[in-house]
């Protein structure tokens, strides 16, 4: 037996089925009763069984039509919680976004960013990707990511959209014990390198950047200590083991609460621009584009491109 069922005559039968009555069956699907009674007749033939017992115009469900409406009914539920859910998903409401992410924004900054836009959009999921910069880049670019929060976007792409977050300059961080701490002298960057090093490694974008700050100014850049981790140069700085350039966004928690302090150097005034990228072209999803519109909302996000530099 092949069934060849169709929408239509699955919502005409338990119209039918519910009212015990081909006329108001009729009325309430806007069909002539004719179409509706010959649309049930075709269904009971594919069926090969007899759904209604009709007697003096009155119509009443068989006990196989019984048994067939619970199955209907369960069935145009399911398929109107199904719209319901694509309509929810379309607008953005349900799914997953891919999120690329440098480390240190995805210590700092994320995690409160992601907890306002759970609270407006508490179905849709967030899976994040840690990577450097340039490897961000590419994968934003083949699209295995929606999108990314990276680190002075310097790269040249036809492919990407770039949008500033905020920029920032580098800041002197040491313990709060520390001389230069107390210190109310203005503090240069040759005063710093006085002082033992510690730097995030070179695979990182931030620590590229300190490299070529030094070397710019004929500093030597021979760290006490090279790590990887953003945390883990917190912690060292913490324990007094050297000092270090970071930009505040990567602060996660207020200062007098871990025994740390920012302090300006004067002749650094350069800022790095923390941006987000996505691709120009091709489909964004919907719960992609709501999370990019909370960016622009919790920050200051200019309206134009980023030049590429």
């Amino acid at each position: 037996m092949q069934f060849g069922m169709e929408f239509q005559q699955l919502t005409y039968f338990l119209a039918a089925a519910q009212t015990q009555n081909f006329r108001k069956a009729a009325d309430i699907c806007l069909v002539a009763q004719s179409a509706l009674s010959r649309q049930i007749a075709q269904l009971e033939d594919e069926l090969e069984v007899e759904l209604f017992t009709r007697k003096n115009q009155r119509v009443t469900l068989t006990p196989a039509g019984q048994e067939f409406a619970q199955y209907v009914k369960g069935a145009l539920d399911q398929l109107q919680q199904g719209k319901q859910s694509l309509s929810t998903l379309q607008a953005g409401q349900m799914g997953t976004i891919t999120l690329g992410c440098v480390e240190a924004l995805a210590a700092a900054f994320l995690p409160p960013l992601f907890a306002d836009f759970h609270q407006h959009y508490p179905l849709v999921r967030l899976k994040v990707r840690v990577n450097h910069t340039a490897e961000l880049i590419t994968m934003v670019e083949q699209g295995e990511v929606d999108c990314a929060l990276i680190l002075d976007p310097t790269m040249h792409s036809e492919i990407l959209i770039v949008k500033e977050i905020f920029r920032q300059p580098l800041q002197l961080l040491v313990p709060e014990e520390h001389a230069l701490a107390q210190e109310q002298m203005p503090i240069t960057l040759k005063r710093l390198v006085e002082e033992p090093l510690i730097l995030l490694h070179e695979s990182s974008k931030l620590g590229q950047i300190t490299r070529r700050i030094l070397a710019q100014r004929g500093l030597s850049a021979r760290p006490l200590i090279e790590i990887e981790s953003v945390e883990g140069l917190k912690e060292c700085v913490r324990q007094g083991l050297g000092v270090t350039m970071l930009l505040p966004a990567l602060i996660r928690t207020p200062l007098s609460h871990n025994g740390l302090v920012l302090r300006p150097i004067v002749d650094l005034t350069e800022e790095f621009i923390f941006a987000l990228i996505y691709r120009r072209t091709g489909t964004l999803s919907a719960p992609a584009r709501l999370f990019i519109r909370t960016i622009a909302d919790a920050t200051v996000l200019t309206e134009k491109n980023v030049e590429q530099r």
